[in-house]
This record gives structure tokens, C-alpha cells and sequence, in this order.
């Protein structure tokens, strides 16, 4: 992803630097089988719409998402139109592909940056070459090494539940996760229907991660939604070209 290091959330960053060096595992904690099948399934979607907010203080629906993605594949291709919020400056940044063309704008900019494709600045993403959103092993990304505890609890409708807690000594182990105490994640999985009848099942929904660093706590809620493949992605417009006032700016 080519959003600057600054509007990533923390979570983002502290995930990019820990599956780098984390690698294969193979420890196995109650729950790993859920996980390991909500990676495969989530990497082989054809859209998705991805959130993740800010839920330190709880949900709050008038604070927009932190990270938001819409995506899906044409043949090999990823479209996606991509949001980045940093809700304490108000700096945004926004990236819209189609497969032909790049449109990226950030924060100050009075217009849209263009790219085409085969020309310098154009990047795209595809099923081989994919965007952290649209893998599995990296936006689902578990740390079996480093489990001080597991348990899987059974929800109403099928639904299942995921918790893990990790040890602090062994997270440390990374350095990127240095001072990181508390880290915790919750996978909530459900069924896959079509018309109705279950074709599969353990599709990840939503993810929660939580920890501390510094002396402050820090807590992510992760939504997936599941568009139908065939409608396209449109371009959205920043609310500083629209002439529209985000909460952010008020």
C-alpha cells in the first residue's frame, strides 16, 4: 500500500512488521483451525468492503472509519477505492484504481494525481500480487508462537468466536512490538449461504485487536461486508473537492 507511514494506524503498521518476521508456526492453540480457514476464505473473495475504526472510548458512528476499502477482481485485476483518516490531524488520503488508471489524492492537494497505467507512478494490484486488504494471511494474521491463551465460544446462529491473548515476554520477541502489552485478538466467523442453503462455513466478519503501548491503550474493530462482485467501484470524492465538511474538519 502506497498511503504515507503517517496515516497508518498503528495496528497497520505493528501488522506489516510482525508478519515480516514472523513466518510459519507450527503451534497450535484451540481456535487455530478457525483462523487458518477464515485466511483462505477471506483471500479467496471477489469483493469486499473493509472497515477499521477507532473503538477506544467504544463504537461511535459519527467518527468515521481510521482505514475503508472497497475491492473487487476483474479477471486478475484488483480495482479498489481506498481511504486513509489520521482522525487526530484530519489528514486524509485517498486512492482510487480501475486497472487503467491511478488517481490518488491526499490532505492539502487541490486536485486529483493521475497515473496511467505504464507510466511512471502507476501501481496496481492483482490475485497474485495483493493488496493487504485483500490477503488473508496478512489482514487475519494470527501469531501461534506467541498464544498465552485460546478459546472458541459458540454464538447464536452458527456464529463462532475466537479469543486470543497473547504473552507479552514472546510478542516482545519481535522489535517492532517493543513496549506492546495486552495484545488481543477476537475473530468472529460465520456461515456462507447462497440461496439460502450453507455452502461453507467460518467466513471472518469482523476482528477486533486490542493493546497498550506507551502508558495508552489502543483497540481496532476490523468489519467486513461482502458486495456483490459485479458492481463496480466508483471514485469518491474527497470532501475538500465535493465542498462537503467531514466531522474531522468541523
Amino acid at each position: 500500500m502506497k498511503i504515507t507511514k503517517r496515516l497508518l494506524p498503528l495496528y497497520i503498521i505493528m501488522v506489516y512488521c510482525i508478519f515480516a518476521l514472523s513466518g510459519c508456526s507450527s503451534a497450535n492453540y484451540e481456535g487455530k483451525d478457525l483462523v487458518d480457514k477464515a485466511k483462505k476464505l477471506h483471500t479467496e473473495l471477489e469483493a469486499a468492503h473493509i472497515q477499521v475504526e477507532d473503538i477506544r472510548g467504544g463504537h461511535n458512528t459519527d467518527r468515521p472509519p481510521v482505514q475503508e476499502i472497497w475491492y473487487r477482481f476483474q479477471g486478475d485485476v484488483m480495482q479498489y477505492m481506498y481511504i486513509g483518516r489520521d482522525l487526530e490531524t484530519g489528514e486524509e488520503y485517498y486512492e482510487f484504481n480501475n486497472g487503467t488508471e491511478l488517481d490518488t489524492w491526499h490532505t492539502g492537494d487541490t486536485e486529483w494525481t493521475f497515473a496511467a497505467k505504464g507510466s511512471e507512478g502507476y501501481y496496481s494490484y492483482s490475485r497474485a500480487k495483493r493488496h493487504y486488504f485483500a490477503d488473508g494471511e496478512l489482514l487475519l494474521n494470527d501469531y501461534p508462537s506467541a498464544v498465552r491463551s485460546a478459546e472458541v465460544k459458540n454464538e447464536v446462529g452458527g456464529i463462532k468466536r475466537v479469543l486470543i491473548q497473547y504473552d507479552d515476554a514472546k510478542i516482545s520477541q519481535y522489535e517492532q512490538m517493543s513496549g506492546v502489552t495486552d495484545y488481543s485478538q477476537e475473530y468472529w466467523t460465520d456461515n456462507i449461504f447462497d440461496s439460502n442453503v450453507i455452502v461453507d462455513n467460518g467466513q471472518c466478519y469482523s476482528l477486533i485487536v486490542s493493546y497498550s503501548k506507551d502508558g495508552k491503550k489502543y483497540s481496532y474493530y476490523i468489519s467486513i461486508a461482502f458486495p456483490d462482485p459485479s458492481a463496480p467501484i466508483e471514485r469518491i470524492e474527497p470532501p475538500a473537492l465535493s465542498g462537503e465538511i467531514t466531522e474531522t474538519e468541523q
